[in-house]
């Protein structure tokens, strides 16, 4: 009786186990890091994305006159407020020499929450402001 039970080898033993769980470990080890830096990058995407939206309400707001996209008008002056999502500070990869209107995409730093983007109304070239 003994005999059919010790040639019945089915399962897994307790050292392939911790085999298993040891590639499993060192596969999240991986990729959490590379999960994180993608998700960084397209948090800088949406916010870019934002800014370039923004540029394009204000433009447009300055030839209409029409401030009802949220867009403020003071002194002849149109300008939005970007809200942004990035946790890092500075752009990366390709964002890191964007250009919106011919204005080079200000450096965020740390503390950055938001970019304020503004125009003359007489077509002079629009600042892309960092604030806190």
């Amino acid at each position: 009786m003994f005999k059919k039970a010790k040639e019945n080898k089915k399962g897994f033993t307790l050292a392939e186990l911790l085999i298993v769980v040891a590639i499993i470990a060192v596969l999240v080890a991986i990729s959490i890091p590379i999960f994180t830096s993608q998700l960084e990058k397209s948090r800088e995407a949406v916010d870019l994305a934002n800014i370039r939206s923004a540029y394009a309400e204000v433009m447009t707001s300055a030839m209409t006159g029409d401030t009802t996209t949220g867009v403020t008008e003071s002194s002849g002056t149109y300008s939005k407020d970007v809200i942004l999502t990035q946790k890092k500070a500075g752009w990366t990869g390709d964002n890191a020499n964007a250009e919106i209107g011919g204005v080079n995409v200000p450096a965020i730093s740390a503390n950055t929450t938001k970019v304020t983007v503004s125009l003359a109304k007489d077509g002079t070239i629009p600042t892309l402001t960092p604030d806190k």
